[in-house]
């Protein structure tokens, strides 16, 4: 039975060692299990005027910055525009505005809930929907205290940075109570 061998000690040395080493594989072994990644330039921020295309801003997304998140507990999420009136938001807390459209994202990792959720937003949007059914779960593991899910701890800001969102509350308990977040929309730009 072969052994690898150890790396010397003397510094000057190691890069030898290394290179001699890269090439080692197990007995019965076919080949690297991953191949090696070609190497590469070190990265460079081109001129945007240079590049054969012209890069696209996303339409609406910077229209409005992104709200102030009035409450993120594990109890209560809500936040608004500054321009919403009052009552609209009393109602959508209230559940009042009844939902439309509905969003589950359970069982979905951080990043594909965001896609999912920025997706089914502007399908909402689109298809007149003014407010919308979001249900993110409760968990565990996040938060000030360590009571709230990954999603559900991040929902309040993934909303409030969102151009076509203009309010949200935790929803009422027929609807999913602290697992769940009633969601106001824009009007579409026809």
């Amino acid at each position: 039975m072969s052994r690898t061998p150890k790396p010397p000690a003397d510094p000057a040395s190691m890069a030898e060692w290394l290179k001699e080493t890269e090439t080692i594989k197990p007995l019965g072994a076919k080949g690297p299990t991953t191949p090696a990644l070609p190497k590469m330039p070190p990265p460079t921020n081109p001129d945007i005027s240079t590049l054969p295309y012209k890069p696209k801003p996303i339409l609406g997304w910077f229209d409005a910055p992104a709200f102030p998140v009035l409450s993120n507990t594990a109890d209560l999420i809500s936040g608004h525009a500054p321009n919403l009136e009052p009552g609209l938001f009393k109602q959508l807390a209230t559940g009042k505005l009844r939902p439309t459209a509905l969003l589950d994202l359970h069982g979905l990792g951080e990043g594909d809930a965001w896609l999912e959720l920025v997706d089914f937003l502007h399908a909402c949007v689109d298809q007149d929907h003014r407010t919308a059914l979001i249900i993110h779960g409760k968990g565990t593991g996040y938060g000030p205290q360590r009571n709230m899910g990954v999603i559900k701890f991040q929902i309040g800001s993934w909303l409030a940075s969102h151009p076509k969102v203009l309010a949200f509350h935790t929803a009422q308990q027929p609807d999913g109570g602290t697992g769940a977040i009633y969601v106001y929309l824009k009007r579409p730009q026809r």
